[in-house]
């Protein structure tokens, strides 16, 4: 049996649900917080954080999130789950000491590609990241396979992609040819199948795959409305185009009455001074009654495959006077060259998985979407880095920005605010009951952080590493295992779940 207790807290962060008692068996390890903490009645559904001091387990003071209250508790893991929340000393085989520090659920990743790539779960982690979702290339048997048979460092759930995965399933070779209606009905069932075997939603990418025709999104949407399950949608295009793509989603989400989640909000709108009009139609759409949710990402630019829809011809026309000269060459023989319109066409052509960093954001818009709360914070790591020192930064550096930048340096949201967009928020979205909490009896998920050091230290290739760990990312725990260990990775604690939903 093994139990974690981990002492002289920090800040917590969680949905109440139970607490107080002894283990019984020692723990193995131990969270602990200081004596002088008060006490205040427990309240339920309430989320909270608590402050840090020294090695005791046992009582909890719960207060509004509204009022951005905190909470002090001492937290023991057995068994891979949280088996104690009390004001009590625990003993326990090993103490984690987090003394200063914040004690927050596993980061959840619910849009990235890491899509069992082993290093870039591992840059995932580092960062704070205990779960991450496929998304749109997602769901295939080896990938599966591969985790199942060799384990993986974190949790790693599935959507299934309409825009990859069944059209590759039943014969569509080109991203522009449109599927027939043989061919919708065959995706159809398929997409049923994942549905019962536990996929998390399905997930369309129309600005990649510019042949899915309407029908074939509303056709599939219903499959996932049947289910009970999330849409997740990247727009037909960004950039001051994206506007007009917004009321084909409405239109859907009304048709269907689906749950649809708009995905990298700051790199679909963020750019072209497009940002402030698009959260206005979203917020119309909400007040409306349509279920719509986004995220962002918390960069002002974005990487992708160069063969991709994205850049298409014309491309340049949703960017306000951008042009090959703003793209940057991310992955290759050519990594960290900024691209000429001979080199873009080459690559295209001949190396269309070349991945390209387009430097077209505007860094004020992360900001506007930060301040919506139904706009949630994920990685948005667009295929890579997938192996040292290549893609871009996002991977490595989301949540530590998240929380480093906007929440200490600037001040656009509070901690609270900020850990509900990357934990709890996405966890309820998604259907994910086990994690996303510090809870009696969830996984035992945790991240250990110092609020005054935290922030990314990755970047993109022509101004630094685009793999490098955070700064103040202490303690990483997956369902009960530590991972990141003052702030140095054990890649060889794969300890994380296949989620189902």
């Amino acid at each position: 049996m093994q139990a974690l207790c981990v002492q002289d807290g920090g800040t917590v962060w969680r949905q109440y649900s139970a607490g107080g008692g002894c283990f019984g068996d020692q723990p193995r390890y131990g969270i602990q917080v200081p004596e002088d903490h008060g006490q205040t009645g427990l309240r339920w559904e309430k989320r909270y954080e608590t402050t840090g001091g020294r090695i005791r387990s046992g009582c909890c003071e719960w207060n509004d999130v509204a009022r951005q209250s905190f909470a002090q508790v001492n937290l023991g893991i057995r068994d891979g789950k949280i088996a104690a929340i009390t004001s009590s000393p625990l003993e326990a085989r090993e103490v984690i000491d987090a003394r200063g520090r914040y004690v927050s659920p596993g980061f959840i990743d619910f849009h990235s590609h890491v899509d069992g790539n082993a290093y870039a779960a591992e840059c995932i982690v580092r960062q704070g990241g205990t779960t991450t979702l496929g998304g749109e290339r997602s769901l295939n048997g080896k990938t599966i396979r591969n985790i199942a048979e060799e384990g993986f460092i974190i949790n790693h759930g599935f959507f299934v992609s309409q825009s990859f995965a069944l059209r590759d399933a039943v014969g569509i070779k080109s991203i522009y040819e449109p599927a027939e209606e043989r061919e919708i009905g065959a995706m159809v069932d398929l997409a049923a199948r994942f549905m019962e075997s536990g996929a998390c939603g399905i997930c369309f990418s129309l600005e990649l795959i510019p042949g899915v025709s309407s029908k074939e999104l509303f056709e599939i949407t219903k499959v996932a409305k049947a289910y009970h399950k999330p849409v997740t949608i990247h727009l037909r295009k960004d950039g001051r185009e994206a506007l007009e793509t917004l009321d084909e989603i409405f239109e859907l989400a009304a048709k269907t009455e689906a749950s649809i989640h708009l995905l990298e909000l700051m790199y679909m709108v963020g750019m072209a001074g497009t940002m402030p009009k698009a959260l206005e139609l979203i917020d119309q759409a909400r007040r409306s009654g349509l279920d719509i949710t986004a995220d962002s990402g918390v960069y002002d630019a974005y990487t992708v495959c160069i063969g991709t829809g994205v850049f298409d011809p014309g491309w340049q026309s949703g960017y306000l006077g951008k042009s090959y000269q703003d793209l940057v060459i991310s992955s290759g023989i050519h990594l960290g060259e900024t691209c000429s319109e001979p080199l873009f066409r080459h690559l295209r052509e001949n190396s269309p998985s070349t991945l390209i960093t387009a430097f077209v954001g505007d860094s004020d818009a992360v900001a506007m979407a930060l301040q919506k709360d139904y706009v949630y914070v994920s990685t948005n790591a667009s295929d890579g880095p997938c192996y040292p020192m290549a893609g871009s930064p996002e991977m490595a550096g989301t949540y530590p920005r998240l929380i480093g930048r906007f929440v200490r340096e600037q001040g656009e949201l509070s901690l609270m605010e900020a850990i509900r967009k990357i934990t709890i928020l996405p966890a309820l979205r998604f259907g994910l009951k086990d994690i996303g909490s510090l809870e009696m009896g969830k996984n035992a998920d945790m991240v250990i952080f110092d609020y005054d050091t935290i922030m990314d230290r990755a970047d993109y290739v022509t101004r630094g590493n685009p793999d490098e760990a955070p700064d103040g990312i202490s303690w990483v725990i997956v369902n009960g295992h530590v991972v990141v260990r003052d702030g140095t990775l054990l890649p060889e604690n794969k300890h994380g779940l296949y989620i189902k939903v």
